[in-house]
């Protein structure tokens, strides 16, 4: 017999998620990121300028049913939050640039990020 229960959301999520891409101030050297981050839990990566890079697996209470990426200025104002609704998801990329202030987020991350000119 086969019962019809639903399963909760963490049981689909895998034992890690891996976090490629970048971000790129202005015209400056992008900074790349390869990160692997186990199920359930939350990551702050320190950008260079005081910014932060905030990296969530499916199953945390922060996001219970996707992978959240929320780019957060040195003054504690969210500049970007992205998220993605897929609970099984093993890996995200994506890249932030910043260009005179204007925040654009692409997904998936471009193999070269362009410059603030193009």
């Amino acid at each position: 017999m086969v019962c019809g229960l639903p399963l909760p959301a963490f049981a689909l999520a895998p034992e890690q998620v891996q976090f490629t891409g970048s971000v790129q101030y202005d015209d400056g050297v992008p900074v790349d990121f390869d990160l692997r981050l186990p199920a359930r839990q939350a990551m702050t990566l320190q950008l260079a300028d005081g910014a932060a890079l905030e990296l969530v697996t499916p199953g945390n209470a922060a996001s219970p049913h996707g992978t959240l990426v929320r780019l957060v200025s040195r003054d504690g104002r969210v500049l970007h939050t992205a998220t993605v609704p897929d609970p099984g998801l093993a890996s995200q990329s994506f890249a932030y640039r910043i260009c005179n202030g204007q925040v654009t987020y692409v997904s998936p991350a471009p193999a070269s990020p362009a410059g603030c000119g193009t």
